[in-house]
């Protein structure tokens, strides 16, 4: 009779997990690719291409929804999440700057003899002009001139059309001391860039070719991924030229 009562207070407290089924959408669409973390339990789940999800949890857990583009949403898990399809609605980050007229700039053709010639003093007077953007000298062994002239010998490769604009580090820079969405968090948090290495890491995405009308036109999507794909190249360079 003891070990009977005593399956009959374990057999609910195994049971007390259930699975979470629902949507996430923005008031336009159902989001892809959300991140849905239930912080209690330690459980990480996304939502699929039509913006379902499945997580599990427990009542009273804290579930925490984060997605690059949305503001990010807490919630404490209640009876009514398991009776049915939860909708979770996610509120979109919108940029309040004030539109301005761009016109349209023709990038003049690189000169790589120069720019060999002149990058080192770029690189050290942009460091006394911004030390906002460099902070203190990492203690590591990390070589800020050496990793610009890595980044440099990218320019060689460069083939413009003569119609095209590229994103330049000072497009960056203005982007970054600006935008709601593209800030130091992201640079820090998301991309992993340190704050000493984000000029540099500016300078590498220009050398990338990447067109400017993903900042004029506010293609915000396409921009983020040309920025993670080339932090991931980025962070990898700055390991191996530390180890090496």
């Amino acid at each position: 009779m003891k070990y009977l009562i005593v399956l009959l207070f374990i057999i609910p407290l195994v049971s007390n997990a259930q699975t979470i089924n629902g949507f996430v959408y923005d008031h336009e669409t159902t989001v892809k690719g959300v991140k849905l973390l239930n912080t209690t339990q330690n459980i990480l789940a996304y939502s699929d291409d039509k913006g379902q999800f499945k997580i599990e949890a427990k009542l009273k857990d804290t579930l925490i929804i984060r997605s690059y583009f949305h503001t990010i949403k807490t919630m404490v898990v209640t009876p009514y999440y398991f009776e049915k399809e939860v909708v979770i609605e996610l509120q979109k980050i919108t940029n309040e700057l004030d539109a301005v007229e761009i016109n349209k700039i023709l990038e003049k053709k690189f000169d790589s003899i120069v720019f060999k010639v002149e990058t080192n003093n770029q690189i050290a007077n942009d460091i006394k002009n911004r030390p906002y953007l460099y902070g203190v000298q990492p203690s590591s062994n990390i070589d800020i001139i050496a990793i610009g002239r890595l980044i440099g010998s990218l320019f060689k490769t460069k083939n413009k059309l003569p119609e095209i604009t590229y994103i330049s580090s000072g497009d960056l820079v203005t982007l970054f001391e600006n935008n709601r969405l593209f800030n130091q968090a992201l640079l820090i948090s998301e991309l992993k860039i340190k704050k000493e290495l984000q000029y540099l890491f500016f300078e590498y995405c220009s050398a990338k070719n990447i067109n400017k009308t993903l900042i004029t036109q506010h293609r915000d999507i396409e921009l983020l991924d040309h920025l993670i794909e080339s932090g991931e190249v980025f962070n990898a360079l700055v390991e191996h030229h530390v180890n090496n």
